[in-house]
């Protein structure tokens, strides 16, 4: 099989969501000097690639660690919307795609924004779910929504509404993947988040299976 590494490296300098505090990732240890290798990193938990936890922003919501692995290694429908202009998406253009969405589903929405990671463009260069078609998936049983950019909302946002409607619906959120244009419409996906307890959340490798 093919694999395809869906996540963003995490560096020094990487792009952060506008307010959260730069990461970093240091060497403590050298082979050259001590005869092994140790790095101390210091980073919050929603930078980079990563998961939401529906416990992000809901009372009681389910931590990484209470949610079942076969929500996150699963199949994927990767919906391809970067010919649009991005920003919220609305329910009329995506329900030509919801007969193809099964329960259990992970869906990748490719805004083609992969490219921008790194610079202004990335901020806004993405398509998201409004509510209502956020809600359509949610009927369609999904086990997370995920981007090639950086929120379920823009990043401008005060209320975080859309994030209430995907985690208040018990469904994960994944922000900051990329390759998405590499993946059939359907394909098999393994989603690993770090595995710490009461999580709301965790950087995550993310990669999908292809046949060869």
């Amino acid at each position: 099989m093919r694999i395809v590494d869906l996540s963003q490296h995490y560096e020094d300098g990487m792009p952060i969501f506008p307010g959260l505090p730069d990461p970093s990732f240091r060497p403590i240890a050298k082979v050259e000097d001590d005869g092994y290798a140790m790095s101390e990193y210091h980073l919050v938990n929603h930078i980079g690639t990563h998961v939401d936890a529906p416990a992000h922003q809901i009372a009681g919501g389910d931590t990484l660690d209470e949610i079942q692995l076969d929500r996150l290694v699963t199949e994927a429908v990767t919906l391809d919307v970067s010919d649009r202009r991005p920003g919220p998406l609305p329910r009329e253009e995506l329900e030509p795609h919801l007969a193809k969405i099964r329960p259990g589903d992970i869906v990748f929405l490719y805004s083609d924004n992969g490219r921008n990671w790194g610079s202004e463009a990335y901020w806004t260069g993405w398509s998201y779910p409004d509510a209502a078609a956020a809600q359509a998936l949610i009927e369609r049983g999904i086990s997370a929504i995920g981007f090639d950019g950086p929120s379920a909302d823009p990043v401008d946002t005060t209320t975080y509404d859309l994030h209430r409607v995907w985690l208040g619906a018990g469904r994960m959120i994944i922000e900051n993947a990329t390759n998405l244009d590499q993946l059939p419409e359907r394909s098999s996906v393994v989603v690993a988040p770090l595995k710490v307890r009461d999580a709301n959340g965790a950087p995550a490798r993310i990669f999908a299976l292809l046949p060869d």
